[in-house]
């Protein structure tokens, strides 16, 4: 009894699956193609994107790695040109210091030289000037000494002779020969310097002679007297 209803149950089964495709069959058919034909246009689609993607992928690659090719020479030529501005700006300063060095290098040499030269001039001229003094004291004393010979030959009394070498001694102190030689010592100038000794010489030359011609005088009045 089991087994009949067994076989019951399977002949109406098979009855509902006859019934359900004289039913539905024709539009589970059209579904089922329709679903194939989805998918195939799905896969057809998923393989067109990919390969679109691909394609994307490989251009955008291609622009990426231009774009930054071109990125670096622009920053290998901007790189390029600041050490050329930084080359040149270094020579410009060292062409400057140079410059500069032998500017002041030349300025010390100038300055050492002519420093030199005054000294070696102002050594000169004092040298010079110590000769001409010392020569014309020689000349001095030469005609003192003259003078004295001179007054004692005229047998002058010693109290004239004083006087003579008194008046002598305040005029040349005093009026002429002194300040000559300190304003010959005092010019730098070389030949204003000697102009001045020379006319000190002349100076001292009359100042004895006229000592020496009022003493004799004197000296010769008294003898007369």
């Amino acid at each position: 009894m089991t087994q009949m209803l067994r076989e019951e149950v399977r002949e109406r089964l098979g009855n509902i699956d006859q019934i359900r495709d004289i039913i539905f069959g024709a539009q589970i058919r059209e579904y089922e193609t329709r679903f194939g034909k989805l998918e195939s246009e799905i896969s057809l689609l998923q393989q067109e994107m990919r390969s679109h993607v691909e394609q994307l992928k490989v251009s955008f690659t291609a622009e990426l790695k231009v774009g930054f090719e071109n990125l670096e020479k622009k920053l290998k030529l901007f790189n390029l040109n600041n050490e050329e501005e930084a080359a040149d700006l270094r020579l410009c300063v060292d062409r400057l210091n140079r410059k500069f060095s032998h500017s002041v290098q030349s300025l010390d040499e100038e300055l050492d030289s002519q420093t030199k030269s005054i000294r070696e001039d102002v050594s000169q001229t004092k040298v010079q000037l110590e000769e001409e003094v010392m020569a014309l004291r020689d000349l001095v004393l030469e005609e003192i000494e003259q003078r004295f010979s001179n007054l004692r030959q005229s047998k002058v009394s010693k109290d004239d002779m004083a006087e003579t070498l008194f008046a002598l001694g305040m005029r040349l102190k005093e009026k002429e020969f002194i300040p000559m030689l300190r304003e010959a010592g005092d010019e730098s100038s070389e030949n204003h310097s000697v102009k001045m000794l020379r006319q000190g010489d002349k100076k001292l030359s009359e100042l004895l002679a006229n000592s020496n011609s009022n003493g004799s005088t004197k000296g010769a009045s008294e003898v007369t007297s």
